[in-house]
């Protein structure tokens, strides 16, 4: 393979998973759209099965934890969240309210009917795509490291 036909490949490559994020983004902003509440808030309320530190919430969703403090400051105002101190006092988890509970059950359902991934592809191709990226976005395990996803820039 010459340089030109792996710069060709390449951006082939990343315009598609661009593709497929944005694709994903529009899918999850359709699905929270008529329960009122923004994308941002969705994909944070998605991760309140229960409390959870914020600052894990911000390593999961790969952003800095000031924006989940916005998020925060979102969904508590809507009655959706609640901030909560954990067993270690200098901790914050954000835990859904009742009201979060059930938006958060309605979000779940409407965002796998709403996914592009789910209705394009059957189950055995989520799965090499899910181990493709998998393999992507977490480099391989040298003997006896953990795995940890790379930083996000």
């Amino acid at each position: 393979m010459t340089d030109l036909d792996a710069l060709q490949e390449t951006r082939e490559l990343a315009m598609l998973t661009h593709r497929a994020a944005a694709l994903a983004g529009a899918d999850l902003m359709r699905a929270a759209q008529p329960l009122g509440v923004t994308g941002s808030m969705a994909r944070v309320l998605l991760l309140l099965d229960e409390p959870m530190p914020m600052r894990r919430i911000a390593e999961r969703l790969l952003v800095d934890a000031s924006y989940v403090t916005g998020v925060a400051d979102e969904l508590e105002s809507c009655g959706i969240a609640v901030r909560t101190t954990g067993s270690d006092r200098r901790v914050k988890l954000l835990a859904a309210t009742p009201a979060g509970v059930e938006i958060r059950a309605r979000l779940v359902k409407a965002v796998t009917s709403e996914s592009t991934a789910m209705q394009a592809l059957d189950a055995m191709e989520r799965a090499q795509l899910r181990s493709l990226l998998a393999r992507l976005v977490e480099p391989p395990r040298a003997e006896g490291e953990a795995r940890r996803a790379r930083p996000h820039r």
